[in-house]
């Protein structure tokens, strides 16, 4: 029988990467937005202090000194003097971005901070007034590693840790007597348990993007005295990206839908508080189709409308985009016209109904542009192709169909 011990895992801090997706940030939300990596990777250190954790654990990426801004070295040497006043002890692993060899030579690390510099693994004991509590295996990222074979406790070792930033084989982790894996080199969180093994996978304590969507923070671990395991996820993240869909008729009124916006956007800022949301809307619909429902000039009322109503507070929800999908069925009657729309639906229908029928969009290309990595940019297939030929067809139907009125048939968009 051990000590009960608890320690805190983060990952992929990345100070100096900027948040994306925005087409612009509003002037009362930058300094919400420029500091919120800062603001989520203080609430980890936080959590450890509040936590009184006997170690902390660091698998990679949290920042690129080689950058040229001092601000990120800056903040992690604050931080690290933070959980020194109280003893607490520091494990990073160099990542792909964090590279030993890329931390400022005249920038000296405090002493209660240990890296592993080296791909090649090294273990390190951590002890509580000398008694071992956990023997950790740390080693730097190595893209030419991809299993576990090098990271290998022997059975005497008390609560082995695996440390390491990058992509491994979840599988051949089980075989290697260790007890908790520390991984990094994602944004996505992720927590596995297999025959008393945890994986875990810290993820970015603030998301970047959209393809970061739902929520980021980091690990704590409880191991009680029987060796037992027990991490939980924790929330830091003070920027959310939340893409919302919703549906709604095409011959709902503006109230309509001001209620079904509204009624979304005050519950996902009543679950979510303390932080900035981001989200894209978009809307799926029911019922005939209504060239006038999907007009642009609609799509930027709304837009105006979520930004004016709910996102004038740092804790609000920002709408960065608002599109509306393309219907799962046009009007069949339009198809058979003898005008422009129906000549236009039914070209559009041929390609829609056989994927063998090239679009060749790289004829045209203009000449300067036509490069293969240009070229390959306009072939569609697969989904792709379905959605981007379903836009097409949704944008011509309104463009030439404004002001019909829809028939009961219907064809595929």
């Amino acid at each position: 029988m051990s000590e009960p011990f608890k320690f805190v895992h983060g990952s992929d801090f990345r100070l100096d990467e900027a948040m994306r997706d925005f087409a612009a940030i509003p002037a009362h939300l930058r300094t919400t937005v420029a500091d919120a990596p800062y603001a989520a990777a203080t609430r980890l250190f936080d959590l450890a202090l509040t936590e009184a954790v006997d170690f902390v654990l660091l698998s990679g990426n949290l920042l690129d000194s080689e950058l040229g801004s001092c601000r990120p070295a800056a903040f992690m040497l604050n931080q690290f003097n933070r959980l020194r006043d109280k003893e607490i002890e520091v494990y990073w692993c160099g990542g792909q971005s964090d590279q030993p060899d890329r931390w400022p030579a005249g920038v000296e690390l405090p002493d209660n901070v240990f890296r592993f510099a080296s791909p090649v693994v090294e273990e390190r004991v951590h002890s509580r007034r000398g008694k071992p509590l956990a023997t950790i295996f740390g080693a730097a990222h190595d893209s030419r590693r991809t299993g576990s074979g090098d990271f290998s406790a022997d059975a005497s070792a008390v609560f082995p840790i695996a440390l390491t930033c990058g992509v491994l084989d979840s599988q051949s982790l089980l075989a290697r007597n260790i007890r908790y894996w520390a991984l990094g080199g994602s944004p996505q969180p992720a927590l596995i348990e297999r025959q008393g093994t945890w994986i875990g996978r810290a993820g970015t304590p603030q998301a970047r993007s959209l393809a970061e969507p739902g929520s980021h923070g980091c690990l704590l671990v409880r191991v009680d005295a029987q060796g037992v395991c027990r991490p939980q996820q924790f929330e830091l993240d003070a920027v959310r990206w939340l893409p919302q869909q919703v549906s709604i008729a095409e011959n709902a009124s503006e109230e309509d839908v001001r209620n079904v916006l509204g009624e979304r956007t005050l519950k996902l800022i009543s679950d979510q508080p303390d932080r900035l949301l981001l989200s894209t809307w978009r809307i799926g619909t029911a019922g005939a189709f209504n060239p006038e429902f999907r007009s642009g000039a609609n799509c930027e009322q709304w837009l105006r409308w979520l930004r004016d109503e709910f996102g004038r507070a740092a804790d609000g929800l920002w709408s960065t985009a608002l599109s509306i999908a393309p219907p799962e069925s046009l009007p069949a009657g339009w198809y058979e016209e003898d005008t422009i729309l129906g000549d236009f639906l039914r070209a559009t229908g041929r390609y829609q109904a056989d994927e063998t029928v090239s679009l060749a969009l790289h004829e045209w290309l203009p000449a300067s542009a036509d490069s293969a990595a240009t070229a390959q940019l306009v072939r569609l297939a697969g989904e792709r192709r379905k959605t981007v030929l379903a836009e097409a067809a949704t944008l011509g139907a309104c463009a030439l169909g404004e002001g019909r009125q829809a028939d009961a048939a219907v064809q595929p968009a």
